[in-house]
């Protein structure tokens, strides 16, 4: 039941590292200390063209990055490479990533090529730059999938987001924004940075300089030493690092079999003091979080966030959970807030992820459900057909459609295919995260998904509830895709059971 890494996510909070030369430490006062103050304008002026780093997750290496520099013509290729290996439940997951980047002299963005092996399936995206522009060409095994997006000025590939600093200048007080083609969320997003000098002595590898990175959602923030190279970056309030390693130390983890720490085992159970009795059949939980922010757990119709008003609230704040009732949602009372057509709309589009457009996805969807069916009935078959004809399988997958036609997958697999069947039907249906209380263990994070039944009702594709039980803790997010509350909470959130019914 843990969820997923997402693919994505990872890759680009570990690779925003960017290109720099095997070097352990520089010397601050150096011929190009004036230069990188001024900014290098080229990557033909760069000091650095290669560099190596190693990856840490809540202080366990998982895996190494590379990234080289090198000329082409006018203009420069980007390579890089990554291997991650991530362990669930006593299982290892290698996940391997390749890109060439061609770019601009200034950096900006003229075509990609990633690819991604993930326990042997592959995954391929494509981009160039044309007339105002991006065309993108995703092939998820064999499923080739067609994209174009407007471009306004120049756009960035995210490797561009370290060198950017060292290209602009290295100076206090300095900003920069520009936007980045986010291959995850299938979107242009803005990167703002902003840069400060390091008080007081350098800190690891001579970094003097600071760069905080707001990206989408997401707050990085990453150190460079005097030319400009980065050498240490922290995400996740601090649980994903990388940090600068000469070759030899950054490749010796393909060698090493070192036991890794169990995604689930050591970072995603969370035991409780007072087990929860049949969790499946809970109406109402109220639990105290202790370790966290509160702002980490979703507010809505069917979960309440309680912060006393004295003390700091990471030293506790309460959580109560109603599961909804599905006769009031059939008369339109289930949720307080009604939205309108165009902010429903965006939860019945096709992703790279979720075809709802499919012919596989519609037909099977349609096989389903009845024409006479109303929309509750449609949830309720289709939450009751996913769960019982996908096995549950620690096996990640691409997309939708992948699910469908290999029968087998985990909860994200579980809520994709689920979703895009019911959005195939018309029904606005979101991939949520959070924590479940699986009995005889403690709190597991999860995935499930809510559909709009004129109101937003949860249900679990997974453990076959619609409406989910009561243990299910939503998390904050802003969008479906964005996991990264569960990567700042693993290993920090506490949780007690003060009532359930």
């Amino acid at each position: 039941m843990i969820i997923r890494f997402t693919l994505y996510l990872l890759c680009v909070q570990l690779t925003l590292i960017s290109s720099g030369c095997i070097v352990k430490s520089f010397n601050p006062d150096s011929e190009h200390s004036t230069d990188s103050a001024k900014g290098y304008q080229s990557l033909s002026d760069f000091p650095f063209k290669e560099a190596w780093y190693g990856i840490y997750f809540q202080e366990d290496k998982i895996g190494y990055s590379h990234f080289k520099i090198l000329p082409s013509g006018k203009n420069f290729i980007i390579e890089s490479d990554s291997i991650m290996r991530l362990t669930a439940m006593k299982k290892t997951n290698e996940i391997k990533m390749t890109e060439k980047i061609t770019a601009a002299p200034d950096l900006s963005l003229i075509s990609f090529d990633s690819n991604v092996q993930m326990n042997q399936k592959n995954l391929r995206v494509e981009g160039n730059v044309n007339s105002k522009k991006l065309v993108l060409k995703m092939n998820a095994e064999n499923e080739i999938i067609d994209r174009d997006f407007p471009t306004q000025g120049k756009i960035y590939h995210t490797s561009a987001i370290s060198l950017m600093p060292a290209l602009k200048g290295l100076r206090d007080g300095a900003k920069y924004s520009f936007d980045v083609f986010n291959v995850e969320r299938q979107s242009v997003e803005q990167v703002e940075q902003e840069i400060s000098q390091v008080k007081g002595s350098p800190g690891p590898s001579d970094a003097v300089w600071k760069i905080t990175n707001n990206y989408g959602q997401s707050l990085v923030n990453s150190w460079a030493n005097s030319k400009g190279l980065v050498v240490l970056e922290k995400g996740l309030d601090g649980s994903l690092i990388t940090i600068l390693e000469d070759q030899e130390s950054a490749r010796q983890f393909m060698e090493k079999k070192a036991k890794q720490k169990d995604l689930i085992l050591d970072f995603s159970l969370v035991k409780t003091p007072t087990k929860i009795v049949k969790p499946g059949q809970a109406k109402f939980l109220k639990v105290r979080l202790e370790g966290i922010h509160p702002d980490l757990i979703a507010k809505d119709n069917r979960q309440k966030v309680n912060v006393p008003e004295n003390g700091r609230p990471e030293e506790g704040f309460d959580v109560e959970v109603n599961t909804e009732n599905i006769q009031r949602f059939s008369e339109g009372l289930g949720s307080t807030s009604h939205e309108n057509i165009d902010s429903l709309s965006k939860y019945l589009l096709s992703t790279p992820t979720i075809q709802v457009g499919h012919t596989e996805i519609r037909d099977q969807a349609l096989k389903i459900v009845t024409k006479e069916s109303t929309d509750m009935d449609k949830v309720i078959k289709l939450v009751n057909w996913t769960a019982d004809n996908i096995k549950g399988e620690m096996k990640d997958s691409f997309s939708a459609l992948e699910v469908l036609r290999s029968k087998q997958g985990e909860c994200q697999s579980h809520s994709q295919l689920y979703t895009a069947l019911a959005r195939s039907l018309g029904i606005p249906t979101r991939i949520v995260t959070g924590l479940v209380y699986s009995e005889n263990l403690g709190f597991l994070y999860h995935a499930w998904a809510e559909s709009y039944v004129k109101g937003w009702l949860s249900v679990d594709p997974t453990l076959k509830q619609a409406p989910s039980d009561a243990t299910h803790i939503k998390l904050a997010s802003r969008r479906e895709d964005d996991q990264s509350s569960v990567l700042k909470m693993m290993g920090k959130v506490r949780i007690k059971s003060l009532d359930y019914r």
